[in-house]
């Protein structure tokens, strides 16, 4: 088991009502509005190397309504390409619609390009395609407000005590790219989100 962090430039809000804030941009991934949670857009790169049983922890970006903070996580319990996705009866909800917010399957009936995703990944569809991971809904957990704006202000040194660093920001520990995790510290993570 391992894990990954990132932090999710473009998801600016946990309030369903509130996502896209009029600016035509849907967060929707990943996609923890219906379960089970899925991830299937975002950071390719994570999404081909994670297997079941790995962890995945999305941060929100700095310019985010709330604190910088872990907003959601879940453990991996099935990778399934795109097609296989919009065929799974568990998953309807997450299908792109005319929706707010909208699926993250971003295949059509056919297997093509989801015209509700309005452009956005076209230019990188079929390298999105191919990986649709899914989450446990038991090994999940899709943080409140009232708890990240709890848990924010510790998180700089959570971060720096499980990565051994000494940065003072989100940003300097994770740096844009994101961190793999190790066993070690995903269980460490989970253990300060827990408690």
């Amino acid at each position: 088991m391992k894990g990954y962090i990132y932090i999710s430039r473009v998801f600016k809000t946990i309030k369903r009502a509130e996502c896209g804030g009029g600016e035509d941009w849907l967060d929707n991934d990943p996609h923890f509005w219906k379960y089970p949670p899925t991830w299937g857009i975002c950071r390719t790169d994570y999404r081909r190397r994670v297997n079941e049983g790995d962890y995945v922890f999305f941060v929100l970006p700095k310019a985010a309504k709330l604190p910088q903070m872990v907003y959601g996580y879940f453990q991996v319990r099935e990778i399934i390409t795109h097609e296989q996705a919009f065929s799974h009866p568990q998953l309807r909800s997450k299908q792109m619609g005319n929706k707010n917010p909208n699926g993250n399957i971003i295949v059509d009936a056919n297997g093509h390009y989801n015209r509700f995703d309005g452009g956005v990944h076209r230019d990188r569809f079929s390298e999105i395609k191919t990986y649709y991971v899914i989450g446990d809904n038991k090994e999940s957990e899709f943080l409140t407000e009232r708890k990240i704006k709890k848990l924010a202000p510790d998180f700089v040194d959570a971060l720096n005590g499980i990565f051994d660093s000494n940065q003072d920001s989100v940003f300097g520990v994770l740096t844009r790219k994101g961190r793999k995790m190790s066993e070690d510290q995903v269980r460490r993570l989970l253990a300060w989100l827990q408690n």
